[in-house]
C-alpha cells in the first residue's frame, strides 16, 4: 500500500475527508478532488500576477486551467489532479523564486516539487521536465542579457536548493515503488505497448468542435475516436482520454493574436508555444516518429503507457498561453483585416470537419457542434475589436468564457453522474444485494478461514463495495498490479466491472484447485456463472439467489469447496495432522495459533511481498514464497 502510487497514502490533501470523517461520502470526496482544481487555478492566478500580468488577464488563464482540457474531461484520474494542482502551485513557486531568489522561496518551491512528485504517476513525470525546461528557459535568458556567470550561481542556486530537497523527500516513495516494481506486471511498457493509447490524430477536432464527436451531449451516440469507425480493436480508450477543448478563447488567441499579429514566437509567449506544441505531439504517440524516439532516449517514458496523458500539460500549457497572448492584446492594434488569416484557417478546420461528418452521414451533428462555439467567438472577437472601451470589455470576455468552459466542460457524461447511482456505497446496509453480502460476511464464525469473495460484471461502482463493506475481495477497481496476480489468477488487469472473467495459468476457470486455495467462497456475478467461464461445470457453484441490481440482476453464488486462509503442510507438500486458529488479523500484523503434530510448513494464502517478518514461538523465521504466490514459514513439531 505505501509502495503502490494509486493507494495515495503519501497525498496529504487525500487526507482531508479521512480526517474530516470516519466514513467520509462520495460527496466530501468530491468535494475535496475538485478543490484541487480550484487552488490550482489560484496558483495559476498568483503566476499570472507574478509574471506582471493584468487581472483579467489572469483571472482568465484560471479559468481555462480549471475547466479546460483533459482534467475536467477525465475526473477518474483522481491522482493526475492532485499532480496537476501541485503543478500549478510548482510553477508559481519557481517563478517567485527566478524573479526574486531567496533560501525560503527556495525551500517553498522544493516542497511544491516533492508533493508534485510523490505521487508517481505520469503527470508528475511530464510537469517535471515542464519546470525543469522553464528553469532552463529562465538561465538561457539570463545568458543571453549576459549576466555574470557568479551571479548567475548565486541567483538560481536556491533553485537547485528546493530541488534536493523533494529529491530527499521523495526518495523513500520512489525506493519503495521501486521494490514494487520488480514483483510487478508492468516495470516498464514495450514501445507498442506505451504508445497504445495515443492521441487519435481525429480528435484534434474537439480543440475546436467540443460536441462534434458526441461525446458531450447524451442524446449523441459517440461516433469519434476511440468508436470502431476510427481504430476498432486497436483503439479501446475511453473518449475522454481524446478530448482537448480548451474553449473558444484559446483558438481566436491563437489564430488572431499568434499567428495573424506573430506574437506566438515573441518573449514571454515564446516557451509556452513550444510547450503546447512539444505536449501535443507527446501525446499523438504512435502517430508521430517523435514518441519512438523519446522512448528510446529519455529515462521514463517507457514506465507509463499511455500518451494522450499529455493532454494535460498541453491544456495546462494553453491556459498560461491564453493569458501570455491576451497581454500582448494590450500593445497591439486590432483590426478586421487581422481576421482573414484566421477566417481562412477557420474555414479550412471546418471544412475538414464537415467532410468527416458528411462521411459518415452526421451533417446535422456537425451544425449543431458548431453552433454554439461560432455565438461565443463572435462575443469575444467584438469585444476585442472595441480597443478604447477594452478593459470594460474584458468583464465580457471572461464571462463568455466561463459559460462557454462551465457548459462544454462540466455535468456531463464524461464526469458526472447521479448520486443514486452510489447508493451501493453510500448505503450499503438498505441495498439489497450489499446488505445480502454483508450478512453473509456476519455469518462467518471462525476468522482462521477468512474467507474471500468476488464481485464481477455488474458495473464500475459495485467494484468499489468490498472496500467499503470490508469484504476481502478477489477483484477491484484496480488490483495492486503484482506480478503473480497477472501471471496466475487474473491477467490484464482484471477489474470486477468487467463483463467477462479473464483467467491465468494456475487460475484457469472458478472450478480450479487454487480457487479453493484462495478460499474464494462466495461469487458475486452479474450474469450466470456459465456466461462469464466456458470452462466451469453446470452446477459446481451453488446459486443462492438473484438479486435485481440496477438493470442487471445480481447471481450470488457459493463454492462449497472453499479452503481456510492458512493451512499445514508436510516437507512434500502434503497435508499434516494439526489445527491452525488465526486470532489476529489486521493489514500489518498477523496472529496464528497452530498445534503440529510434526515438522513442515506453515502456508498463508496471502500474497507474497517483500517486507514480512515471521516470528514463531519467539524466534526469527524466513518467509518464502509457495507455490510462487503465496507466504510460507517453517515450523518445528
Amino acid at each position: 500500500m505505501v509502495s503502490d502510487p494509486q493507494s495515495a497514502i503519501w497525498t496529504i490533501s487525500l487526507w482531508i475527508p479521512v480526517l474530516l470523517s470516519a466514513e467520509p461520502s462520495i460527496a466530501l470526496v468530491d468535494s475535496v478532488h475538485l478543490l484541487h482544481l480550484l487552488i490550482g487555478s489560484f496558483a495559476i492566478f498568483a503566476f499570472g500576477r507574478s509574471c506582471g500580468w493584468r487581472y483579467e488577464t489572469s483571472i482568465l488563464a484560471s479559468l481555462t486551467y480549471m475547466l479546460a482540457g483533459a482534467p475536467t474531461f477525465r475526473l477518474e484520474h483522481f491522482l493526475m489532479t492532485v499532480s496537476y494542482m501541485w503543478l500549478a502551485i510548482a510553477l508559481w513557486r519557481l517563478n517567485l523564486l527566478i524573479k526574486k531568489g531567496g533560501i525560503w522561496r527556495g525551500i517553498m518551491f522544493g516542497l511544491a516539487l516533492a508533493f508534485l512528485l510523490i505521487d508517481r504517476n505520469h503527470i508528475a513525470y511530464l510537469g517535471a521536465f515542464f519546470l525543469f525546461a522553464y528553469w532552463l528557459s529562465a538561465i538561457a535568458l539570463e545568458i543571453r542579457l549576459r549576466k555574470k556567470i557568479n551571479a548567475l550561481i548565486r541567483h538560481h542556486a536556491p533553485v537547485a536548493i528546493g530541488g534536493t530537497l523533494a529529491l530527499i523527500i521523495v526518495a523513500v516513495p520512489v525506493i519503495l515503488l521501486l521494490q514494487l516494481a520488480q514483483n510487478s506486471n508492468r516495470p516498464e511498457f514495450g514501445l507498442v505497448e506505451a504508445s497504445w493509447q495515443s492521441l487519435h490524430p481525429a480528435s484534434l477536432l474537439t480543440f475546436f468542435l467540443p460536441e462534434f464527436f458526441g461525446a458531450l451531449d447524451g442524446s449523441i451516440k459517440h461516433w469519434g475516436p476511440a468508436s470502431r469507425i476510427w481504430g476498432g480493436e486497436n483503439l479501446v480508450m475511453h473518449r475522454g482520454m481524446l478530448h482537448l477543448y480548451s474553449g473558444v478563447l484559446p483558438v481566436i488567441l491563437i489564430l488572431w493574436i499568434g499567428i495573424a499579429k506573430k506574437q506566438l514566437l515573441v518573449s514571454g509567449v515564446r516557451f509556452l508555444t513550444l510547450a503546447s506544441i512539444f505536449y501535443l505531439i507527446y501525446s499523438l504517440g504512435r502517430y508521430t516518429p517523435a514518441f519512438a524516439l523519446l522512448y528510446e532516449i529519455v529515462p521514463g517514458v517507457d514506465l507509463f503507457r499511455r500518451p494522450s496523458d499529455g493532454l494535460f500539460l498541453f491544456g495546462f500549457s494553453i491556459a498560461l498561453l491564453t493569458g501570455a497572448l491576451l497581454e500582448k492584446v494590450y500593445e497591439l492594434e486590432l483590426n478586421k483585416r487581422h481576421l482573414i488569416i484566421p477566417s481562412v484557417i477557420v474555414l479550412i478546420i471546418l471544412s475538414i470537419a464537415f467532410g468527416t461528418a458528411n462521411n459518415t452521414e452526421r451533417q446535422s451533428v456537425f451544425l449543431h457542434s458548431l453552433a454554439l462555439p461560432s455565438l461565443i467567438s463572435m462575443g469575444i472577437i467584438l469585444s476585442l475589436l472595441h480597443q478604447k472601451q477594452r478593459p470594460y470589455l474584458f468583464g465580457l470576455i471572461i464571462m463568455l468564457s466561463a459559460f462557454d468552459l462551465v457548459y462544454h466542460s462540466t455535468n456531463n457524461r464524461m464526469n458526472a453522474r447521479p448520486i443514486d447511482a452510489y447508493a451501493v456505497l453510500e448505503k450499503p446496509h438498505e441495498h439489497p444485494m450489499a446488505s445480502r453480502l454483508m450478512a453473509l460476511l456476519a455469518d462467518a464464525q471462525n476468522p482462521a478461514e477468512l474467507w474471500r469473495t468476488e464481485i464481477i460484471g455488474l458495473g464500475p461502482v459495485v467494484q468499489n463495495l468490498p472496500q467499503v463493506i470490508g469484504s476481502h475481495s478477489m477483484l477491484g477497481y484496480n488490483p495492486l498490479r503484482i506480478q503473480a496476480i497477472e501471471k496466475y489468477i487474473a491477467p490484464d488487469m482484471q477489474n470486477n466491472a468487467g463483463k467477462s472473467r479473464n483467467f491465468g495459468i494456475k487460475m484457469t476457470s472458478y472450478e480450479s484447485a487454487i480457487t479453493n486455495t484462495l478460499g474464494l467462497r462466495y461469487i458475486i456475478s452479474g450474469a450466470p456463472l456459465e456466461e462469464l467461464d466456458n470452462n466451469i461445470t453446470k452446477g459446481a457453484f451453488e446459486l443462492l439467489e438473484k438479486i435485481k441490481y440496477g438493470r442487471r440482476t445480481a447471481h450470488i453464488y457459493e463454492n462449497k469447496s472453499y479452503q481456510p486462509r492458512a493451512g499445514l503442510l508436510s516437507e512434500t507438500g502434503d497435508s499434516i495432522t494439526g489445527s491452525v486458529e488465526i486470532t489476529h488479523y489486521s493489514n500489518t500484523k498477523i496472529e496464528i495459533s497452530i498445534d503440529a503434530k510434526q515438522k513442515g510448513q506453515l502456508v498463508l494464502n496471502d500474497f507474497y511481498y517483500p517486507g514480512w517478518a515471521a516470528n514463531v514461538n519467539g524466534k526469527q523465521e524466513s518467509i518464502y514464497k509457495h507455490d510462487d504466490i503465496f507466504r510460507a514459514v517453517n515450523i518445528e513439531q
